[in-house]
């Protein structure tokens, strides 16, 4: 009902045989410790969530989801103007320019 129970469902996933055995297609490797892939079949998830005693839904599955991709989304804006300045200051040094505007 959560994005705790999908992350609590992947640590017992990863943890238990049988149920990896039965997410096998699934990528469960590749899975984050709170979120599916966007290719994985929520449908299988969910039954093999509701066979091991988990309540989870696709809406579940989808918000944790969103939730990761906001996270990564925002890790990746801050990093390219982190980049943006960087480069923007080892251009000014190399050309002796005043510095560049950061943003546009």
């Amino acid at each position: 009902m959560s994005i705790s129970s999908v992350r609590d469902f992947i640590a017992h996933a990863r943890a238990n045989a049988d149920v990896s055995s039965q997410l096998a297609e699934c990528s469960l490797e590749s899975w984050g410790d709170a979120h599916t892939p966007l290719d994985v079949d929520h449908f299988r998830v969910i039954d093999v969530a509701k066979r091991a005693g988990f309540d989870i839904d696709l809406s579940d599955l989808v918000s944790a989801q969103c939730h990761e991709l906001d996270h990564f989304w925002s890790y990746e804006m801050n990093n390219a103007f982190v980049a943006r300045r960087a480069m923007s200051r080892i251009q000014m040094n190399v050309s002796g320019q005043k510095p560049i505007g950061y943003y546009y």
